[in-house]
């Protein structure tokens, strides 16, 4: 088998893994469809058949159908369902914030002046972001409890739902600053944008982290029980 041959093989193991990896295959069942599928490229390969005449020229359709007939597992990562209730779980906490901040209920807090405390303005919008982390993380784990990993879901959400807070406020209250602290609809909604993008980006990596090896610990749990 030449050079060309094998950067073939290489580039069609390559795509499908993409294809795998897409429709959220197991990381152990992806090592395994790709070994397979090298295995018969390579043996096509030394009998001068092309990749193209054995796979066809829609390789990530072929990937999907291999992994429909292997009858391999799809990890549920479910972000947009998780999205969607963090997000509705937080609205509580964005509600009850809103009304404090700009004083439609009374609290310690006091609506913002021409000439705000900048430490008074960090503390409240650091205490009442996390009453909109406390919200969603709550809403999410008596919602979704019931899919995998959802424990270690919420515990990685716990960790970074509040670093990317950390890092959005700043962010933040320097727009609000440069448009006085105006609570005019469109500075809101993209306030309300900055945070909201941070705090997806967060809640879609500690899915993805919780999930990194879940296919592995359900394996190990057979042997650990046998």
């Amino acid at each position: 088998m030449n050079e060309s041959q094998q950067w073939t093989i290489d580039q069609t193991v390559r795509s499908a893994e993409r294809e795998w990896r897409r429709l959220h295959v197991r990381r152990a069942d992806v090592a395994r469809l790709s070994r397979d599928l090298r295995d018969d490229l390579t043996s096509a390969a030394t009998e001068g058949v092309a990749a193209t005449e054995l796979l066809g020229t829609d390789v990530r359709g072929f990937a999907r159908r291999l992994a429909d007939e292997a009858g391999v597992e799809r990890v549920p990562y479910e972000f947009d369902r998780l999205l969607l209730t963090a997000l509705v779980g937080a609205l509580p906490g964005v509600a009850f914030a809103y009304a404090l901040l700009y004083g439609y209920i009374s609290g310690p807090t006091a609506p913002p002046s021409d000439e705000p405390d900048i430490g008074a303005v960090v503390a409240t919008y650091a205490v009442l972001a996390l009453l909109v982390v406390l919200s969603s993380l709550l809403t999410v784990w008596f919602r979704l409890r019931h899919l995998p990993a959802m424990p270690r879901t919420v515990l990685a959400m716990a960790l970074l739902v509040p670093l990317a807070g950390a890092i959005a406020t700043p962010i933040t209250m320097a727009f609000a600053a440069t448009v006085n602290y105006s609570n005019a609809l469109p500075v809101l909604a993209i306030e309300c944008g900055l945070v909201g993008a941070a705090l997806a980006g967060a809640i879609v990596l500690a899915r993805r982290w919780a999930l990194r090896d879940w296919g592995s610990l359900v394996e190990a749990q057979p042997a650990i029980q046998a």
